[in-house]
């Protein structure tokens, strides 16, 4: 059975939600977002993550990108954040063994600057990239689906 992980794009005003992470001495971030439970559906899923790591409410409105990896399953809906202030939680990401897990930031930064953040996949960050200045911040666009090998 594969594993099912859900992210939230949420841009708002020329800027993108993201996770900032360092692990092992290395600078990403990510799309927020995390593995589906139990009889949750990914929008649930989603709403769920972004509540627990971020504090804040999302709408997801609709799935742009599909990838499928050997074992996992990741899907990136364009989302409305609602209602919140981003901040820490009591989420585990939060306080889990930095030594082992690295440290995680919520942040929001201007598009411009996503390729100097380190948005990974780097693949779904050009496409992105790419897909904003086609159809602009509401992407609304086909979904894209991937097959691939990332690590």
């Amino acid at each position: 059975m594969r594993n099912e992980r859900y992210r939230a794009i949420i841009i708002v005003e020329d800027k993108i939600l993201v996770m900032k992470r360092n692990r092992q001495g290395r600078d990403y971030a990510v799309i927020p977002g995390g593995g589906l439970e139990g009889s949750e559906t990914p929008e649930q899923c989603c709403q769920r993550e972004l509540r627990e790591e971020f504090g804040i409410e999302v709408e997801p409105i609709r799935l742009i990108y599909r990838i499928e990896q050997k074992s996992t399953i990741q899907g990136f809906f364009v989302a409305k954040w609602i209602s919140g202030e981003i901040h820490k939680t009591d989420a585990e990401e939060y306080t889990c063994d930095t030594s082992k897990y690295g440290t995680f930031e919520p942040a929001i930064v201007p598009i411009k600057d996503l390729k100097a953040v380190n948005l990974v996949p780097h693949e779904v960050c050009e496409q992105l990239l790419q897909d904003l200045e086609t159809y602009g911040a509401e992407l609304d666009r086909p979904l894209i689906e991937f097959r691939c090998d990332w690590s």
